[in-house]
């Protein structure tokens, strides 16, 4: 059975990461898909350069959240960088992804996980 992410619960931090995905830390780590261990590598140096706690682990072919010991500075790109962690830990990878037309990373949040475009080129019904 697939997971809908609790979409709710992780805004303004998803938010604050398709505002931020086009900067060229958090770009890194959807251009690594689909190898999801370098992706997790590359967010949790973001997560490591901004001081944040969490870190992406795998654990028995899931992704998990675990805290480590850091000098917090609160800042949007640790809050992204934080609500990417998190939603991978629960919806695993295939949510993050690169616009058909253009190539600008964005998070699909749709129940089938169906969205190909960016906001901008996502066609109007």
């Amino acid at each position: 059975m697939k997971v809908v992410p609790p979409f709710r619960a992780l805004d303004p931090a998803l938010a604050a990461a398709e505002r931020l995905l086009a900067d060229a830390r958090l770009s890194t780590v959807v251009a690594a898909l689909p190898d999801e261990h370098v992706a997790a590598a590359r967010l949790n140096d973001v997560l490591a350069e901004c001081g944040a706690g969490p870190r992406l682990r795998a654990v028995g072919g899931e992704w998990r959240v675990v805290y480590v010991a850091a000098a917090r500075r609160d800042t949007e790109l640790v809050v992204a960088a934080g609500g990417l962690a998190s939603l991978v830990a629960v919806a695993g990878w295939r949510r993050l992804k690169c616009c058909d037309t253009c190539g600008t990373p964005f998070v699909d949040r749709t129940n089938g996980c169906t969205r190909r475009w960016c906001t901008p080129h996502r066609p109007r019904a």
